[in-house]
């Protein structure tokens, strides 16, 4: 006899009959009527190509073909109702390894405030948190979600938005600002040294972004430094090595002790903030309450 999809049921309308010795009193426990039960002995038993109950008017009971079935099949039916029940806990309850993936930026700006609070919050959740400057395809690599700054998505993303009023700041350290100057306008930055993030994927250097009039525009910037990564740059702009592009976010607690001062502030474009996950029809628990948590603690 093969199992498919009906199998299961079949066994467990067995296991049931035989526990009880009775169609009618199955049917009640399990909430059906005795017509389905007894149906689904009969196909149970054709399936086996033998009778595997004895039927009176008044009583049921195991044939000897039965008896050995049951023994065998009873503390499967047990093991896997079991497992059903654990894997219906596991849905329902928030645990496991959410797997993040995310810019620094991103991190720093959002993720690293409430980290702490997270965890406290849903102790049996584990964060696997990979810092990568690329737009990562979370499928493939296996991850449950993503967090991006203005990323553009496949068609089979779903984004959710996050943090709101983030702008890029151009920033340099007092020291440089003491002996260069400071822009007045966005096209003075051509004759300044400037930080500049270097793609790792396509190996050129970003282009800074302001808006002109309500229009973003572009420009080109120069400078003897070069880096993808955040950190990099950020040392070089607090050690005087030149202005600096970043979130505002990024760099406040070091515009706050001036160790860093901002310029070309009326210039600056707005930024969003977005989670991004694969559309499914079942999203696992982990991952709607670690969207419900930073929805609700974001400012």
């Amino acid at each position: 006899m093969t199992i498919d999809t009906d199998g299961f049921e079949l066994l467990t309308v067995f296991v049931c009959v035989a526990d009880v010795r009775g169609f009618t009193a199955a049917a009640v426990m399990m909430g059906v009527s005795k017509s389905a039960i007894s149906h689904a002995i009969r196909q149970l038993e054709k399936r086996a190509g033998v009778r595997l109950f004895n039927r009176t008017t008044r009583s049921v009971s195991l044939t000897e073909a039965g008896e050995v079935f049951y023994r065998k099949v009873a503390p499967l039916v047990l093991e896997l109702k079991g497992a059903f029940a654990d894997l219906a806990e596991v849905a329902a309850k928030p645990s496991g390894t959410l797997r993040l993936t995310l810019s620094r930026s991103a991190y720093v700006m959002f993720l690293e405030p409430l980290l702490t609070r997270f965890l406290a919050a849903y102790p049996e959740i584990n964060l696997d948190i990979a810092i990568e400057s690329r737009v990562v395809d979370i499928v493939n690599d296996g991850y449950d979600a993503g967090i991006r700054v203005n990323s553009i998505l496949e068609q089979d993303m779903v984004a959710v938005p996050l943090g709101s009023g983030i702008r890029m700041a151009v920033v340099a350290s007092p020291e440089y600002i003491k002996r260069h100057g400071v822009p007045k306008v966005p096209a003075d930055l051509m004759h300044h040294d400037c930080i500049r993030y270097k793609s790792a994927v396509t190996g050129g250097h970003e282009r800074w972004t302001f808006t002109v009039e309500g229009q973003d525009v572009e420009i080109e910037t120069r400078g003897r430094i070069s880096s993808n990564d955040g950190m990099t740059l950020l040392d070089a702009a607090l050690n005087g090595g030149g202005y600096a592009y970043f979130y505002d976010r990024y760099v406040q607690d070091y515009l706050t002790d001036g160790r860093l001062i901002r310029v070309l502030e009326d210039w600056s474009p707005q930024r969003s903030l977005s989670l991004y996950y694969f559309s499914r029809s079942a999203m696992p628990q982990k991952l709607r309450v670690f969207i419900d948590f930073l929805k609700q603690h974001e400012n």
